[in-house]
């Protein structure tokens, strides 16, 4: 499967180069656009995997319009650039760039550049997943644990009770017993 990439173009001597690196290595250069086109359209036109900022010195509102587009789009990003600084970098990362790489982009280098920053941004998506998923895990067992408590305040149940007074009910109406907690919590009057 080809990998497509969007080069969004500050510098065209350069990013033509870029361009025909990609081609060199593989990836299909779905477009290069300028930092001022709507790129929300051609994103959602051209669906990239990944997109490649080319830019001398990202200024903050080029970082925060990659923040934005990342944040609806979210893409692997890589930033090219001239220069680079401790706080660049550290903006550059905290909007959601997945590579950020000063020097000139020799094309031997471009596929493990995309590569490694799609690797990236894939594990990155995952442990967000993942800590998203025990979030909700966690916020569902204490809602459970405040419904066992009350439970066991209004009926004089034991904890144990308790919860298989949740679970009969789940299993019964077919709820889950996080949706049982949240009922019993919503009323103030829990039937026995």
């Amino acid at each position: 499967m080809t990998v497509k990439v969007l080069i969004v173009d500050a510098r065209p001597e350069r990013s033509r180069a870029l361009e025909q690196a990609l081609h060199e290595a593989g990836f299909d250069v779905v477009t290069r656009v300028d930092e001022h086109d709507d790129l929300y359209a051609i994103m959602t036109r051209e669906v990239p995997d990944a997109v490649i900022i080319d830019a001398a010195l990202p200024s903050r509102d080029t970082l925060e319009h990659m923040g934005q587009l990342g944040r609806r789009f979210p893409k692997p990003m890589i930033m090219l650039a001239e220069e680079e600084t401790p706080n660049l970098t550290r903006e550059a990362t905290s909007v959601g760039v997945s590579a950020y790489v000063v020097e000139d982009v020799q094309p031997a280098l471009v596929r493990s550049m995309v590569n490694v920053a799609i690797a990236s941004f894939e594990a990155h998506r995952a442990l967000k997943g993942e800590l998203t998923k025990t979030q909700t895990t966690l916020a569902q067992r204490r809602t459970v644990e405040r419904a066992k408590s009350r439970l066991m305040q209004a009926h004089a149940l034991t904890e144990d009770d308790a919860y298989q007074w949740l679970r009969k009910r789940a299993m019964n109406r077919r709820l889950t017993i996080f949706e049982v907690a949240q009922a019993v919590l919503a009323t103030d009057d829990s039937e026995s």
